[in-house]
């Protein structure tokens, strides 16, 4: 059945070519052609060029060469016509911005009203129909930084849902979303295929597209490698590629060892974000050699347990390692989703080498090891906010484990990586907690498999910690049916 002739084409990328200013080409003649009601999936490692041919798409860069319609029209008049809307990475958007969830989805009608801005019940009602495919609704008059990083996420998507646009773009839409969440974007994204949506879908985790996808487009070096129709794509191709796994149900726990003495006690923890009690007489132990994956659905508090370990917040309880907030940004180290509001300094080098340590000769070799094993060291003079997500996620990891501190806690530190990159810090990880112990905030379970070796599960009513070896099947069940 050729379906290119039996549709209508919305999107028609010719030949397309582009090259920035240093003269770097990302993008070399890419060409494909989606048809009207298809779901598209765009993988490649971090780099291939996915975020190029993006932004060539949503019309953000001109290409040297080559051309792309939509519905037949360039991209300036189908902006122009509402033809197209983008949901980018979380990071990408400033969640600091001091607005409720509201606002922020109704800014979508903006296109849609008089020049006053004052929304019509029209425009009411779509905002909450928005809300309501996300289940986000309850939460409309909530300040959008105080919902977690799931939580954000899901409200990015409901704010492009509000257009009534032909052509949708997802930048790694399930980075920061729990099961539960990915459950509810699947069905969001079926209900748009049948409304006759287009829908372009960049990602690494790759396990809830493989039931979606129409096609697969594979880039690499800048080039589209390979085309996929549904269902070609085989465990055998993602190890070939490098791609995120296809199917959960064969992990296993790749870190079996058994955590040695305690070297520190939580007794009694309870933590509260304004009136909100969100973590309620938590105990537990942490050991040496210990990597801890803290799991739970979105909003169950996870982010606000790191950071009250990590001293970012004041909390109630007994802490081994520091009972008052001082003290435990001292000794412990907390990496945020965000790593960008832990970069500070001017060159890659100096985010790694405080001037504390400049004449340190041992901790400067440290350095230069760090630099290499997070493939940095050629970018060591570049202003760390010339670098990749990725590269900003690796260099702030290097960061946390230089830093002498007794605990480490990384939150989401794979978020958005490709299987080569998840693959590398999961290697520094186990490397860095043979003399720290590790605690990592995490719905990646491909990376939980390979590095933890005990859980803790934050579920509704209850908490609990067990060995991530042997209770493989428990830890996937809790994730995926986001039952406990």
């Amino acid at each position: 059945m050729n379906t290119d002739r039996e549709a209508p084409v919305e999107l028609a990328v010719q030949n397309v070519s582009v090259a920035y200013n240093n003269g770097h080409v990302a993008l070399y003649d890419a060409s494909f052609r989606l048809q009207k009601g298809t779901i598209t999936a765009l993988v490649g490692v971090n780099g291939s060029g996915k975020s190029t041919l993006f932004k060539t798409i949503m019309g953000f860069i001109k290409p040297m060469s080559g051309s792309v319609t939509i519905c037949g029209e360039p991209v300036r008049q189908a902006q122009k016509h509402h033809l197209l809307a983008y949901v980018p990475q979380s990071e990408e958007v400033d969640w600091s911005f001091p607005v409720s969830v509201w606002d922020v989805v109704m800014m979508g009608r903006y296109g849609y009203m008089n020049f006053l801005r004052i929304p019509n019940r029209e425009d009411k009602e779509i905002a909450e129909r928005s809300l309501e495919r996300v289940q986000m609704l309850e939460f409309k008059d909530r300040q959008i930084g105080e919902l977690s990083g799931g939580q954000k996420q899901k409200v990015a998507i409901a704010s492009t849902l509000i257009y009534d646009t032909k052509l949708l773009f997802f930048d790694e839409p399930s980075s920061n979303l729990d099961y539960e969440g990915i459950v509810q974007f699947q069905a969001m994204i079926r209900d748009l295929k049948a409304m006759g949506k287009t829908i372009i879908i960049a990602e690494h985790r790759l396990f809830f597209l493989n039931e979606l996808y129409d096609k697969l487009i594979y880039m690499k070096d800048g080039s589209i490698e390979k085309i996929f129709l549904k269902g070609e794509l085989t465990t055998e191709d993602c190890r070939r590629y490098g791609l995120r796994a296809i199917r959960y149900d064969s992990l296993v726990c790749e870190n079996p060892s058994v955590p040695k003495q305690a070297v520190t006690h939580i007794e009694g923890l309870s933590v509260s974000i304004g009136r909100r009690e969100l973590i309620k007489n938590l105990s537990f132990d942490v050991h040496t050699g210990e990597v801890t994956a803290i799991i739970g659905k979105n909003g169950r508090g996870k982010t606000t347990l790191g950071k009250a370990l990590g001293g970012l917040l004041s909390c109630n309880g007994h802490i081994g390692y520091g009972n008052r907030r001082r003290q435990r940004l001292k000794t412990a180290y907390y990496m945020m989703q965000d790593v960008d509001y832990q970069i500070f300094f001017d060159t890659v080098e100096n985010e790694l080498i405080p001037s504390s340590k400049r004449k340190d000769e041992s901790y400067l070799q440290q350095a230069a090891e760090y630099l290499h094993t997070i493939d940095l060291w050629e970018k060591r003079l570049d202003h760390p906010q010339e670098l990749s997500g990725g590269q900003k996620q690796r260099l702030a990891l290097a960061t946390a484990f230089l830093s002498g501190r007794r605990i480490i806690i990384l939150d989401e530190p794979t978020s958005g990586l490709d299987y080569k990159r998840m693959d590398e810090i999961a290697k520094l990880i186990l490397h860095c907690a043979q003399e720290v112990p590790v605690l990592i905030i995490t719905h990646d379970l491909e990376l939980l498999f390979k590095v933890c070796n005990t859980a803790l599960l934050l579920g509704e009513n209850a908490y609990k910690k067990i060995p991530v070896n042997g209770n493989e099947r428990e830890i996937r069940e809790f994730l995926t049916a986001s039952v406990f």
